[in-house]
């Protein structure tokens, strides 16, 4: 009796658990971890995160990359194709033989099997997109080729940078910053009211006053920060829901953020590795120089939820408003010419800066960009 006691147990119990259905599984995002792209395999920086395979009768890997400006993959095959899903800003990619396309995020790329391709960033934007491939018997689901050689990457001037159109979004940070540097609060509330009109996300706008501590020092950073924290629990409090927007994707422990940031500096200056490894300020100080490269351009630069036009957006609005700092505004609008604001758009950013701060300081910054 005890023993088909114990038999019947088992079988309910057993068929209980044939019987349970498959539930969701919730990956979290810190067990997600992010890994600095192969340089065997990649040119400029890019970093990818494997996420969960998906279970089917067929393995299949997904996997979230992200490109920052310039960077790209070396030619490549999918044995068993691929599906590209763009999530976060603009990218290129080209078939073996055929012209380069441009893909904006929520596009969905196929390449199909065998094919030889290549994909990145485009040369103003970070670019991130989710990745979806089979994964063949054998193992291997990419077969890497040599890599891309752009005819516009081996001589670059000041003609073959493309030309960018400002957004009412991207401008809207100018008076943001502006008034976060002078320390003008009360102006600074309608500013950030008028960023999220324009489609800045919450994110975006805390990244930007993060990034202005390295120019207009902690307070500054602070008090902004503190300020739009107010903004946002009055804008709660009437039923306001903000969009938060992408975070930040979190580079390895082991990510060597001096090298990253001087390869970031070499990008943005165009200036060779070499040119921009030598020591700030012929290394008077190593403490500014390992700060400048390893922290801001390496660490600051690497948080992908803000592009690198909108922080140097950000910079050249800050120095502006401080004044008395002609040298460093000269290096940063130089850079934000690096990243293909013409004059005609540069005009828009003056405009703004007059705006916020009044003619005199648009004045100066117009004159420091003449001297260029």
């Amino acid at each position: 009796m005890k023993r088909s006691l114990t038999l019947a147990l088992t079988m309910v119990t057993a068929a209980a658990f044939a019987d349970e259905k498959p539930t969701q599984q919730i990956t979290k995002l810190q067990d997600l971890v992010a890994q600095i792209a192969p340089a065997e395999n990649f040119s400029g920086n890019a970093q990818f995160t494997r996420l969960p395979q998906i279970p089917s009768t067929v393995a299949v890997a997904p996997a979230s990359v992200t490109f920052t400006p310039g960077a790209m993959t070396h030619w490549h095959i999918h044995p068993e194709g691929q599906y590209l899903i763009v999530i976060e800003g603009e990218g290129r990619t080209q078939e073996w033989g055929l012209p380069i396309q441009t893909i904006q995020k929520g596009e969905v790329v196929w390449c199909p099997p065998g094919v030889k391709h290549w994909h990145g960033a485009s040369t103003q934007s970070a670019m991130t997109h989710i990745a979806i491939s089979p994964v063949p018997t054998d193992g291997k689901k990419v077969i890497w080729l040599e890599k891309v050689e752009l005819p516009q990457e081996k001589v670059l001037t000041k003609k073959s940078i493309e030309p960018v159109r400002l957004t009412t979004k991207q401008l809207s940070l100018v008076s943001i910053a502006a008034h976060t540097a002078t320390g003008d609060l009360d102006k600074l509330k309608p500013a950030l009211e008028h960023g999220l009109a324009e489609g800045l996300s919450t994110n975006e706008i805390k990244e930007a006053l993060v990034h202005q501590y390295a120019y207009a020092g902690f307070p500054r950073a602070l008090n902004g920060l503190l300020t739009f924290k107010s903004l946002l629990e009055e804008r709660a409090q009437k039923g306001i829901q903000d969009l938060a927007g992408a975070s930040p994707q979190d580079l390895p422990d082991a990510t060597n953020f001096y090298q990253l940031g001087t390869q970031t500096l070499a990008q943005l200056t165009q200036r060779s590795p070499e040119e921009a490894s030598k020591p700030l300020v012929d290394n008077f100080s190593p403490t500014i120089d390992y700060a400048l490269k390893a922290h801001l351009f390496g660490y600051l630069f690497s948080r992908n939820n803000l592009g690198y036009l909108e922080r140097e957006l950000v910079v050249v609005s800050t120095l502006s408003a401080l004044g008395n700092v002609n040298s460093q505004l000269r290096s940063h609008l130089q850079i934000t010419r690096n990243l293909g604001v013409d004059n005609a758009q540069m005009e828009k950013i003056f405009q703004e800066l007059e705006k916020a701060l009044g003619s005199n300081a648009a004045r100066n910054t117009k004159n420091v960009l003449q001297g260029i």
